[in-house]
């Protein structure tokens, strides 16, 4: 570990960096990376760096993140916090996205949804917060900026690794001349919770945790999961605590020549293992859906609490709704979706490779194989993605139960 100072007005202030983030701040090249697992601290040596380079050379700049949340929740925040900290930070327009420094400096935030939103002004240096989540062409753009007054500008980034496909590495990863990769690993990090790293490292499958945790430009295997990780037993224990979680095809997708199928998943866990136990699947008709939904309800029984994915929009919580109402008398719970559907089922998945997750013998098993064996890559992934929901119904229980019991109170739902 080691440190910088820095002067606050008549006081002197020390800043402790690691490694990796040390390395990153005392370069020169004209382009810097900083890749890392998360928790490397990534977005706060961006944000530090960027402060005592506009504080050390006067001129504008400019802070970009993928989203304006992301750049309001995180980037922003992380830079006015070290900012307050030094003493550096002499006006904020908050309006606007703009902070003054003292030094004379002046800082844009921008959003980089739209990469076009960073033409204009011409600049003296900036930073690319999660630059991995931005396309190529934004890094393009802005690099096109660094020429204020006349003088060249330069470039950091700060970004979790997405393959060696992906142009960050093709950027930062090759070696390319006047250009630096400086690599942190969750684990570089000594300011982290000790418990934190394996806390999270459990939830992840080997490939998923080289690239979140390592750090490292890694590319999927072809597929996510493998047949062979699924044993198949005659049953689960009778005292299994059980749930069934439904993913309804989207009615958009309902007009295409392979259409989305309607999967209803129970899955147990006892002992630490997760049994999918019984798959419904089929391309039924709205009425049909629930019809079906309450005839499984009551072969599940009422100690099986049902899950549902509700699409986003109005009109998926309105089907949502007409569900619940359907099973007036069950616990039922209406989960939005969100996220990527690979990232949210990877708990699952790496219970899976832990040989933690057992197939009951079914006529669907082999079905549900062939999916899981093909995803992402295959037509559909139905089956999946709602084996995934009961997972993660299970294996959240104090979040499951509270909303439950609030559902046991107004009989239908919490909407």
């Amino acid at each position: 570990m080691s440190s910088v100072v820095t002067a606050k007005r008549s006081k002197i202030i020390e800043i402790s960096l690691h490694q990796a983030q040390a390395e990153f701040r005392a370069s020169n090249a004209l382009y810097r990376g900083f890749v890392g697992g998360i928790g490397s601290g990534k977005t706060w040596v961006g944000a530090y760096d960027m402060l005592v380079r506009a504080s050390q050379q006067q001129g504008l700049y400019a802070v970009y993140a993928p989203t304006y949340v992301m750049l309001r929740d995180v980037s922003y925040r992380a830079f006015r916090g070290i900012g307050s900290q030094l003493g550096v930070i002499a006006a904020e327009f908050r309006g606007e996205f703009r902070v003054l420094l003292t030094s004379g400096s002046e800082v844009l935030f921008r959003s980089l949804d739209d990469p076009e939103r960073a033409r204009g002004p011409n600049l003296s240096g900036a930073w690319m917060d999660e630059a991995s989540l931005m396309p190529r062409e934004a890094f393009d753009v802005v690099i096109g900026r660094l020429r204020q007054d006349g003088r060249q500008g330069w470039l950091s980034a700060t970004f979790t690794p997405k393959g060696k496909a992906h142009w960050t590495y093709e950027v930062f990863g090759r070696g390319t001349p006047d250009t630096l990769l400086v690599t942190a690993p969750t684990r570089a990090n000594p300011f982290l919770p000790s418990t934190f790293y394996d806390g999270v490292r459990g939830q992840y499958t080997s490939w998923l945790a080289r690239q979140e945790l390592e750090g490292e430009f890694v590319e999927r295997e072809g597929t996510i999961a493998r047949r062979e990780w699924f044993p198949i037993v005659d049953a689960a224990p009778v005292e299994a605590v059980r749930v069934r979680y439904w993913d309804f095809a989207a009615t958009e997708r309902e007009q295409r020549g392979d259409p989305d199928y309607t999967v209803g998943t129970r899955m147990a866990t006892a002992s630490g293992i997760f049994y999918v136990e019984h798959v419904v699947r089929g391309r039924f008709g709205p009425g049909e859906v629930e019809r079906i939904v309450r005839q499984t309800a009551e072969l599940d029984g009422r100690l099986a609490p049902v899950g549902m994915e509700q699409e986003p929009g109005s009109s998926g919580k309105l089907f949502a709704n007409a569900m619940i109402r359907a099973l007036a008398g069950w616990n039922v719970r209406a989960i939005p979706s969100s996220g990527d559907k690979v990232q949210r089922t990877m708990p699952f998945v790496a219970q899976a490779e832990a040989g933690n997750v057992w197939l009951v013998r079914g006529d669907w098993n082999e079905t549900w194989l062939d999916e899981v064996a093909a995803v992402p890559n295959g037509a559909h992934d139905d089956q999946w993605d709602s084996a995934g929901g009961a997972f993660n119904m299970l294996a959240m229980p104090m979040e499951y139960h509270e909303t439950i019991a609030l559902a046991e109170r107004v009989e239908i739902s919490p909407f």
